[in-house]
């Protein structure tokens, strides 16, 4: 099979057959059209365009640039690693974009890690503060309770008359009681 291939200002069209099995115009069988030192018009394989380094399936599959198109046979070969990768951590793997979403990511899990200590230490602290103050309340209501009963138990003595005693009267003193009442059989 032939293909025709029409230089500008000319007037016939020379046809030029496939080189190879293939006389299909697939995606695998491209070619280009290249004039030899004789004159004659030929056709030239031109093999497939690597697709180059991608981003994995599950992080979107994008193109990591930096790196070659190159196809899988060129891959192999150990000696193109500088065309594989590029010089950041991730390199041939992830894109610029993808790296940086993580150590974003890594700060700010970091940073609300921290946050969730401060916030569970604020809140052990209270709960501590509540409980001594708690106990301290209790220390002191139970002091109260047993001042009172040792009051009570005080005044409770089996000598000791119930009920409140005579106030004794004001501005004479503690013995004047004795000295002012009359004397039986005195002077009148």
């Amino acid at each position: 099979v032939s293909v025709l291939y029409c230089e500008p200002n000319k007037m016939a069209c020379p046809r030029v057959a496939y080189r190879r099995k293939v006389h299909y115009a697939t995606r695998s069988n491209r070619v280009k059209f290249v004039r030899t030192p004789g004159n004659k018009l030929v056709l030239q394989n031109r093999g497939k365009r690597g697709g180059g380094a991608f981003t994995p399936w599950v992080l979107g599959h994008k193109r990591i640039g930096g790196t070659k198109r190159l196809n899988h046979a060129q891959l192999k070969k150990g000696s193109l690693r500088h065309s594989k990768t590029v010089s950041r951590a991730y390199g041939g793997v992830l894109s610029h974009d993808q790296v940086r979403d993580r150590i974003v990511r890594a700060f700010l899990l970091e940073e609300q890690r921290i946050v969730r200590k401060v916030v569970e230490a604020e809140g052990k602290f209270q709960r501590d503060k509540k409980r001594r103050d708690l106990k301290k309340k209790r220390k002191i209501a139970e002091k109260k309770k047993t001042k009172a009963k040792i009051t009570r138990k005080i005044g409770d003595k089996p000598g000791a008359k119930k009920g409140k005693a005579a106030p004794a009267k004001a501005g004479a003193p503690v013995g004047a009681k004795v000295a002012a009442a009359p004397k039986k059989g005195g002077k009148k």
